[in-house]
């Protein structure tokens, strides 16, 4: 009952987020369809292989963590585990789903499930130090006030530490149990854990090859906004004035005619269009009958989605995305993407918002191949591990 009362306050967190962006940008079904009618659908087709990749490289750093605990895997039993993961992880938050899943399915294919899921542990910090140091570079590119750096350091800081100790004094855990009820029951286990954290330490390159595999694998997520802005048009960078204009009929016109994007600022015929103009569309609109003003108060200084627009907003989009509130992180993701991009000087219009929403969409499309394999895998398998595989990783 409590899971279920849990799960429809995240989809009323999420229905409402989505309500309110929407409607800042009056979006609607109308909008959504022409979008998705004039889009160019390879750009579409690229945004996945952006998704495959950042699958590929994720599985790379699996199976590279995997191999220091010696751990000797097959390549298509991982990536078939993997996807099948990434599908039951599709309505978690953070994807816990998929680290379960992993966690669950090694420790029965090799019948060690201590290292399965020291493996997936760690990795876990990996994946947030390798994401840390993304933010560490494109904080200075992003305007946000003091208190926010400050908590930010803080939380690198503490995930940093506590991979450190995980590592190289995991015995701590020892000592804590010692002090906790039912210590005689955890402490076997435990014993295992410590054992299992400290072979890490023996695998620095491995754990360094984990964390390049990490920054790979957010490189190529965060390249699917671009791609969707791409499939719908944006078009890149370019830079202009903000102008406001009398919403009328003939005004709305004038922009649908040149392909301009523009923002209803209340309901049509009763209040104002927003819109970002650069010279050459000011330009063509100059012989147009509708009058379109300066808006002096503008902080925003170009239009457009470049790809080094979505690589410096992503890693905080991404962090937004991980705040347990709503269903895979939708509407966090739109807010934040929108948020940042306007901290940057870029003008956001309609569609911009939509290339944040699709990014949810275009992830979910490579899931059905997780979900085929989950419906028709066989998982009364044994430990295959042999000795000569042993070999293989160690030598």
């Amino acid at each position: 009952m409590k899971k279920l009362i849990v799960n429809l306050v995240k989809l009323s967190v999420t229905v409402v987020i989505l309500i309110l962006i929407f409607k800042k940008f009056q979006i609607g079904w109308g909008d959504i369809s022409t979008a998705i009618a004039e889009s160019n659908p390879w750009w579409f087709v690229v945004g996945i292989l952006t998704q495959v990749a950042a699958i590929t490289f994720s599985i790379l750093r699996w199976r590279v963590l995997l191999e220091s605990q010696g751990l000797a895997v097959p390549s298509g039993h991982l990536i078939k585990t993997y996807l099948v993961g990434r599908f039951l992880g599709t309505f978690t938050p953070t994807g816990v789903g998929l680290e379960a899943y992993k966690a669950y399915d090694i420790a029965r294919y090799t019948s060690r499930g201590t290292e399965s899921v020291t493996v997936v542990f760690v990795e876990k910090f990996l994946t947030l130090l390798a994401l840390s140091i993304l933010m560490l570079v494109t904080l200075p590119m992003i305007k946000l006030n003091t208190m926010f750096i400050a908590v930010f350091f803080i939380f690198f800081l503490a995930i940093l530490l506590i991979l450190l100790v995980l590592i190289f004094k995991a015995s701590i855990l020892m000592g804590i149990l010692k002090i906790l009820p039912l210590r005689n029951k955890t402490e076997g286990p435990a014993s295992k854990a410590v054992a299992s954290f400290e072979n890490f330490k023996h695998s620095k390159g491995a754990m360094g090859m984990a964390i390049v595999y990490g920054v790979a694998v957010y490189l190529f997520l965060f390249s699917t906004f671009y791609t969707n802005g791409m499939a719908l048009r944006i078009g890149k960078n370019q830079p202009g004035d903000l102008y406001l204009a009398q919403s009328t009929e003939n005004a709305r016109n004038t922009l649908l005619k040149h392909h301009i994007e523009f923002i209803e600022q209340k309901e049509p015929g009763s209040g104002m269009i927003e819109v970002f103009l650069t010279d050459i569309e000011h330009r063509q609109l100059s012989s147009a009958d509708t009058k379109f003003s300066t808006a002096n108060d503008s902080n925003y200084q170009r239009k457009g989605l470049g790809l080094s627009d979505v690589l410096k907003v992503g890693p905080l989009t991404q962090i937004a995305t991980m705040i347990p509130l709503s269903i895979a992180g939708i509407g966090l993701r739109e807010g934040a993407f929108v948020g940042l991009l306007k901290s940057m000087g870029v003008w956001v219009g309609q569609k911009t918002v939509l290339a944040a929403t699709m990014w949810y969409f275009v992830s979910v499309s490579v899931n059905i191949f997780g979900a085929i394999i989950f419906l028709t895998r066989r998982t009364d398998y044994k430990a295959k591990i042999t000795k000569e595989e042993f070999k293989n990783v160690t030598s």
